[in-house]
């Protein structure tokens, strides 16, 4: 008997953190992707960069970026095409990156695969405060897609998993 108790209590646990895991808020970037993030997001377009933005009730913050290299830097997806899967391209993103982030350590960016597109994946830690923060990129077309999630200092989440790993295509 105490089997079967002990069985449904963690039935209805793991249903609770199912559930817990959609109340998370999809929000299509355009109309090729969607992201969830933990709450609505905020939005804000700089310099034809739409960035996308959430905390956590943790104080995690989420973001999720759309940068257009058609727009910003005059390049068609044909040659977007032969740099994108270059170890030199994923270090001048880099390079790019710490110039704007210049309070971060980042690490090594990392070039793979997201479904059939090219991904990079980047990790850092605040010089001053020790947090970190995880971002996936993933270019399609002239598009790059940028997520982001920075954890403060002393903070334990699955939460930055969950939302880099929430990226979807969206059916056309």
């Amino acid at each position: 008997m105490k089997k079967n108790y002990y069985l449904l209590v963690f039935v209805l646990l793991l249903s609770a953190a199912t559930k817990a895991q959609t109340a998370w808020v999809t929000k299509n970037l355009d109309d090729k992707l969607s992201v969830k993030f933990p709450s609505e997001p905020q939005k804000l377009t700089r310099t034809g960069i739409d960035i996308y933005t959430a905390k956590g009730k943790d104080s995690v913050g989420y973001s999720a970026s759309i940068i257009d290299y058609e727009v910003l830097a005059h390049l068609d997806s044909a040659t977007l095409s032969s740099m994108k899967d270059t170890q030199e391209f994923a270090d001048q993103m880099k390079t790019g990156m710490a110039t704007t982030m210049t309070k971060y350590t980042l690490g090594d960016i990392k070039i793979g695969k997201w479904r059939t597109y090219t991904a990079y994946t980047i990790s850092g830690t605040d010089n001053a405060t020790k947090s970190t923060v995880s971002m996936q990129m993933v270019i399609i077309g002239t598009k790059m897609y940028t997520l982001s999630c920075i954890v403060p200092a002393k903070v334990s989440t699955k939460d930055n998993e969950t939302f880099l790993g929430s990226i979807e295509t969206l059916k056309k």
